[in-house]
């Protein structure tokens, strides 16, 4: 990331799909002849926040380009910072570094607020804590993390997580292959949004990404005996004073269901409460998950939402295979 290096040349392709956006464009080569370079983009919601829409690019655009190689220099890859385009404007998309403009962030409407849970919601930051003994004397609250693309932190592992944990690729992502995170590593995470909606017997969550839809069934305090195993688990909620408890049961085994590169058993145990905080404009969320086969005792973490109503919900995230792992194969 600390390498940049700039192309000038032709767009061949453009493809404005979820998880991340993709171009290639034919440079000059060393020969004189021309070979097609591959640059990763980011996601459509965040190139669309930055101004940019599927026509941005337009293949046989001359354009310049500034982007980062892979740590495999034989690897046909960039991650492209900004774009020149024909005209001579720029667009940014991502972190660019001094000297491009950049557009100014969205402001969120600080006077919005939620009375039932009810809005969009996002994760409000990227550390998370670590709450209760449960945890363990010998794990450091501040490194505890389920991870994100890279490996889970801190966790108290059995020997068959341990195993798993230490192979670690990130090429096994099953996020790669379109295959969506399961709670509670849903909500862990500072990409995309949750739209929540409640009813009189339900609440459902709306994730963003992967298009993902879990149904907490209210008023109920014991799972049916009939419940199928599914990879999101069977989740039912209750009220205590302020604060929405919610138990999650009969999960599958799931790869990567616990965190980065540790994954989870039928006997995964989801405990989450829900608080609205500040007047209704944040949720602090904390979580307790048992999983004997893969942790040696439950872990406690927590994090918080903030509401943010204004935010560009993408009702269809559409993640495409190909996008998913294209960075993987090229």
């Amino acid at each position: 990331m600390d390498t940049k290096l700039e192309f000038s040349g032709t767009i061949t392709e453009y493809s404005w799909r979820n998880p991340h956006t993709f171009a290639t464009v034919a440079v000059e080569d060393e020969s004189g002849g021309t070979k097609e370079l591959l640059f990763e983009l980011n996601s459509v919601s965040v190139l669309s926040r930055a101004g940019w829409t599927r026509d941005t690019l337009q293949v046989g655009d001359r354009i310049t380009v500034v982007a980062n190689p892979d740590l495999n220099a034989n690897k046909n890859l960039y991650y492209s910072n900004y774009w020149v385009l024909p005209d001579g404007n720029t667009m940014v998309s991502t972190g660019a570094g001094a000297g491009v403009r950049q557009q100014a962030p969205r402001q969120v409407d600080a006077e919005a607020l939620s009375e039932d849970f009810s809005g969009i919601w996002r994760v409000a930051s990227g550390r998370f804590s670590v709450g209760g003994v449960n945890a363990g004397p010998e794990q450091e609250a501040s490194r505890m993390s389920l991870g994100g693309q890279g490996a889970a932190v801190g966790l108290p592992l059995t020997a068959i997580g341990h195993a798993e944990h230490i192979g670690f690729d990130a090429e096994d992502n099953p996020w790669f292959r379109c295959v969506s995170k399961t709670p509670p590593w849903l909500l862990s995470g500072v990409v995309g949004a949750h739209r929540i909606t409640r009813e009189n017997n339900s609440l459902t969550i709306r994730h963003e990404i992967n298009d993902v839809d879990r149904t907490i069934h209210l008023g109920m305090t014991e799972h049916p005996i009939d419940t199928q195993s599914s990879h999101l688990g069977h989740s039912i909620g209750w009220f205590e004073g302020e604060t929405l408890l919610v138990d999650t049961a009969h999960f599958s085994p799931a790869q990567w269901g616990i965190g980065g590169g540790v994954s989870s058993s039928e006997q995964k145990h989801l405990v989450e409460s829900f608080t609205l905080a500040d007047g209704g404009r944040r949720i602090d969320y904390e979580y307790t998950m048992t999983d004997p086969v893969y942790l040696t005792h439950p872990i406690t973490i927590s994090t918080q939402l903030g509401l943010d109503v204004g935010y560009p919900f993408q009702d269809e995230y559409g993640c495409d295979p190909e996008a998913s792992s294209r960075h993987i194969v090229d």
